[in-house]
């Protein structure tokens, strides 16, 4: 891939990189599934070029790599990356490229699996499936809860704090990936990104335990008191010496 893109430049030696292949060591185990890391990145193997953003202010060397990989045959596509230099993301065959800056000095190719194409839609329609299914819920505990003021306000709190938690994670999602789609600047930002990172991650879990508090508040059964026992059997008493005729 190099060769084909920088035939004149020496590549470096490839390593692998991204969660595909496990976290460093410094945020391994038990603590980045509990809080997050520094967010998703794709498992692919990278690649270092002995230059960067520095030698290639004019972008020309980025601009004739962009057309050697489309001659070659790959859906090669040129963008301003945030660091305000020239790079290009490239997709052929189920493999996607991208070149980025590690420094000012050095360049580096990402190569790895390209999103497969129904990624977006059974996002959506995971979305639309949750959506209806939260809507039917919610009915459902308003006839479930009919009667019973304080299981009401309980749940409606909790349900509602679940949903307040969850839409960072969802807004950070979207933008980014919304971002990515729109520059071209990353093939592989997932829908779920948000809830991949420091922070997020933490609000998410709290969210899901909120949920699931909410659906045990909704379940325990009414509990009858003695007055509410003594009123049931007056109404009882009183329909059994009701007079027939008047029935």
């Amino acid at each position: 891939m190099a060769a084909v893109a920088f035939p004149s430049v020496e590549a470096g030696a490839p390593t692998q990189n991204g969660d595909r292949h496990g976290f460093p060591p410094a945020v391994d185990g038990a603590w980045t599934l509990l809080v997050g890391g520094d967010g998703y990145v794709a498992g692919t193997v990278r690649v270092p070029l002995p230059f960067g953003p520095a030698s290639t202010s004019d972008g020309r060397l980025v601009s004739e790599a962009v057309d050697r990989l489309t001659a070659a045959g790959w859906d090669a596509e040129r963008f301003r990356a945030n660091g305000d230099y020239d790079a290009f993301t490239a997709t052929r065959d189920g493999v996607a490229v991208r070149l980025s800056a590690r420094d000012a000095t050095s360049f580096v190719i990402d190569v790895g699996r390209a999103r497969p194409w129904w990624v977006w839609p059974l996002a959506v329609t995971g979305f639309l499936v949750a959506l209806i299914i939260t809507l039917l819920a919610l009915r459902q505990l308003d006839a479930h809860t009919s009667g019973r003021a304080w299981v009401r306000v309980v749940t409606v709190s909790l349900l509602g704090a679940a949903a307040v938690l969850s839409l960072p994670a969802l807004a950070v999602g979207g933008l980014a990936t919304s971002h990515a789609a729109i520059t071209g600047g990353d093939p592989w930002a997932p829908p779920w990104l948000g809830f991949t990172m420091v922070g997020l991650r933490p609000m998410a879990w709290l969210a899901g335990l909120l949920t699931v508090t909410a659906v045990l508040v909704v379940a325990v059964p009414p509990t009858r008191t003695p007055a509410t026992a003594r009123t049931s059997g007056r109404g009882r008493r009183t329909a059994e010496g009701s007079d027939p005729a008047a029935a």
